[in-house]
């Protein structure tokens, strides 16, 4: 009974890092996810890392626990994500307009924190010389910048 226990143990503290994961990454911003930088995902690992020290028993058993609850709670959460729009805003964030027009959104890019140097190499990377050159660019739920240039339909 005791091992049923610890196993039982090691799930919750598993649930609560996922859940605090997925907080820090929310508080994080969509940039994170899709225009990271080196130092960005070197941060990310750290906290990961930090914050599973506390929640990771020792023990073969505890680390597959471990690793199962967490896989099977991202699991669930794509899951529940691609059904219910509502929970993927809540833990994704929706996606934003950056240009519109030809004329760059500062308020949205300031809500994003993207700076208008990463705005402008997003849309290169896309084939774009200048916002002017494009209709709509979106930041994705996914961090990624999607754009569609002017007089396309």
């Amino acid at each position: 009974m005791p091992q049923v226990l610890d196993c039982a143990r090691q799930a919750l503290l598993a649930l609560v890092w996922y859940a605090v994961m997925m907080g820090v990454l929310r508080l994080a911003g969509k940039r994170l996810a899709g225009q990271t930088t080196t130092f960005d995902l070197l941060v990310l690992i750290t906290l990961g890392v930090v914050l599973q020290k506390p929640t990771l028993e020792d023990g073969k058993a505890q680390a597959i626990v471990f690793f199962s609850t967490v896989f099977l709670s991202h699991l669930g959460q794509t899951a529940a994500c691609a059904r219910w729009t509502w929970l993927r805003h809540l833990l994704r964030g929706k996606p934003a307009a950056l240009v519109r027009g030809g004329v760059v959104l500062e308020t949205t890019l300031r809500d994003e924190r993207i700076s208008h140097e990463e705005l402008l190499a997003g849309l290169r990377k896309l084939g774009f010389d200048s916002p002017e050159a494009v209709e709509l660019a979106v930041l994705e739920e996914t961090g990624h910048i999607s754009a569609v240039g002017r007089g396309k339909t």
